[in-house]
């Protein structure tokens, strides 16, 4: 069957070549596909624009995420704060109570807690935020703050001791 065609087509091919499509009809095919390739292309290059844009604003701000490093949150804040005052009044308290040698003595739990506070802290912002870190920092303020509570505790405690032996003394 495909042989018979063959011969057909080859037999009338001048009759087949005679006939062209008017210009209307080529007018016609070349608007619809003017139609047809108008869309794709905006399409695509609005698609490609936004994947561009959408990059750049993820690029910029990972990089400023890098430079500023990560951020405490304002209730962290609040509470180091809180903490760092207590710390430093129970400081002045014991200090007002010793002298020199005393002071120093007594403050060396608190200066090593005090470094590893600042270790935690680098570790903290060299690091994504960290809630273990965060709640480590909260720990050693806290620690510090009962370390001094008990501190001036002793303190009082040997004052007022020694007012009670003054006190037989006296009788």
């Amino acid at each position: 069957m495909g042989d018979q065609l063959e011969k057909f087509i080859m037999e009338n091919r001048e009759a087949f070549d005679d006939v062209t499509p008017s210009d209307q009809a080529w007018t016609k095919i070349d608007q619809r596909l003017m139609k047809r390739r108008s869309v794709w292309p905006t399409i695509w290059k609005v698609a490609a624009m936004l994947f561009m844009a959408t990059t750049i604003i993820l690029v910029i701000d990972k990089s400023n995420d890098e430079v500023q490093g990560p951020v405490l949150s304002e209730e962290f804040n609040q509470a180091e704060d809180y903490y760092v005052s207590l710390i430093n009044q129970k400081r002045r308290s014991i200090k007002e109570q010793l002298t020199p040698e005393q002071h120093e003595q007594f403050l060396v739990e608190i200066d090593q807690l005090d470094s590893m506070y600042v270790e935690l802290k680098k570790t903290y912002q060299t690091n994504a935020s960290n809630d273990r870190v965060m709640d480590a920092m909260i720990n050693n303020l806290q620690l510090r703050l009962d370390i001094l509570n008990k501190q001036l505790e002793i303190l009082e405690n040997i004052k007022n001791q020694n007012n009670e032996s003054d006190n037989t003394i006296e009788i």
